[in-house]
């Protein structure tokens, strides 16, 4: 018995360093993510196993997690890529859902929220510096080989076209990708700082770390990521009577004008808008021949190939550029009315919750994490958030630990 418990008590400690190496990895490795989900999700099956404990535990997001799943269920009906859908299934939607489960059961104490907020932090901070190094230094960041070159780069010697810096994208491989990141991580950092009743010391440094972040998101130029920012910061302003957080967003707004920068026709140039209401047009023929039940998850890139009217029709296919319609493409009203709910029942798990958690700094991360999410969720009604793997393995990582921090803590009072 004391074997199996030292055993049992191996593998608990090996679940919480996957977790941590599924945040910090994340953002600039695929491989590793990958890995430490796989082994963290077995080594919880073995935890259960081993314990005799098969039941899960109590759980505000069980039953919405177990609706999102069987409304997804139905577009295999309609399918014509079996394969491509039942991979999706496990590897896009049953892996989150046990993803969730595995953090929600292992993450319990609140060491291990301390040890996820630092791992946090450190990825926070490798990533800022590399967004900067390869904005002003070398073109390229440096956590891939070869990097990610920033975005519409022009060197300095193109003397033609002028001296261009373009958009930094730092591990990712757009910027829009960058600022999703940014609007998941910056918002509880920054609560933290502001809200969280820390030192003064850790204050200084969290700000510093925040502006420079915030530095970054200004830089990436991402319109979508832009509204979610403004209506996730309005909302905290008016909630916490912050009303100079409006005039410091309307500064960073002001930015691009202040130093006269060439970002700043790409910020309010419409262009790329145009082509999105193109892919939109197209999402919504694919959208419209099966609009209940959809045509098959992971079917839509492929759908759109068949579907689109350039020259690119039955060459080369494309996102929808709005999860919403493209999870729609995909699964339906009904899907998407599974993920909706989901959304909703988490919004009202972490309000309901955050009533209960008297500490600061907990309470302040929890807030801060699903302000991100939100604003997250709105810039992915623009963008393919929700479809990078990358962006999607830390959007339900981020729900998972926002809810750990509620189990942990909610019984302060």
């Amino acid at each position: 018995m004391p074997n199996k418990d030292r055993l049992l008590s191996v593998y608990e400690t090996a679940i919480k360093w996957c977790v941590m190496a599924i945040i910090f990895a994340a953002p600039f490795s695929k491989s590793i993510s990958e890995i430490a989900i796989t082994v963290g999700i077995v080594l919880w099956l073995l935890v259960k196993v081993m314990s005799g404990r098969f039941d899960i535990k109590p759980n505000p997001l069980a039953i919405p997690f177990l609706i999102f799943v069987l409304f997804i269920l139905p577009s295999f009906f309609n399918t014509a890529f079996m394969a491509l859908s039942m991979k999706a299934l496990i590897t896009k939607n049953i892996k989150y859902v046990l993803l969730y489960f595995v953090i929600t059961e292992s993450i319990d104490t609140k060491e291990k929220l301390m040890d996820i907020f630092i791992i946090s932090l450190l990825a926070m901070v490798v990533i800022t510096i590399d967004g900067f190094g390869q904005y002003y230094y070398s073109g390229v960041d440096a956590l891939h080989y070869p990097g990610y070159p920033s975005f519409k780069y022009r060197p300095a010697s193109d003397l033609d076209a002028g001296f261009f810096r373009g958009f930094p994208t730092a591990c990712f491989p757009y910027p829009n990708d960058l600022a999703a990141w940014i609007l998941l991580t910056v918002f509880p950092l920054a609560c933290v700082t502001i809200f969280g009743n820390i030192r003064a010391w850790v204050k200084i440094a969290t700000s510093i770390i925040s502006v420079g972040m915030m530095g970054l998101f200004t830089l990436a130029k991402t319109r979508g990521a832009w509204i979610g920012l403004c209506i996730s910061t309005l909302y905290i302003a008016l909630s916490k009577h912050k009303i100079w957080l409006i005039l410091i967003l309307v500064l960073l707004l002001a930015i691009p004008y202040i130093l006269k920068m060439e970002m700043a026709s790409y910020l309010f140039n419409i262009g790329s808008f145009s082509d999105r209401v193109s892919m939109w047009g197209t999402s919504w023929e694919i959208f419209a021949k099966h609009p209940f039940i959809g045509n098959g998850i992971n079917t839509f890139f492929v759908n759109f190939m068949k579907y689109r009217n350039d020259e690119f029709k039955g060459k080369k296919g494309s996102y929808a550029h709005n999860c919403y319609l493209q999870m729609a493409g995909d699964a339906g009203i009904l899907g998407l009315s599974g993920f909706l709910w989901l959304m909703i029942a988490y919004f009202r798990a972490i309000i309901r919750g955050l009533r209960r958690v008297s500490n600061p700094v907990f309470r302040s991360a929890a807030w801060g994490i699903s302000i991100g999410i939100f604003a997250f969720l709105v810039h992915s009604f623009f963008d393919t958030n929700l479809y990078s793997l990358n962006l999607v393995t830390l959007f339900w990582a981020n729900i998972a630990v926002s809810m750990s921090i509620i189990k942990v803590c909610g019984a302060d009072k």
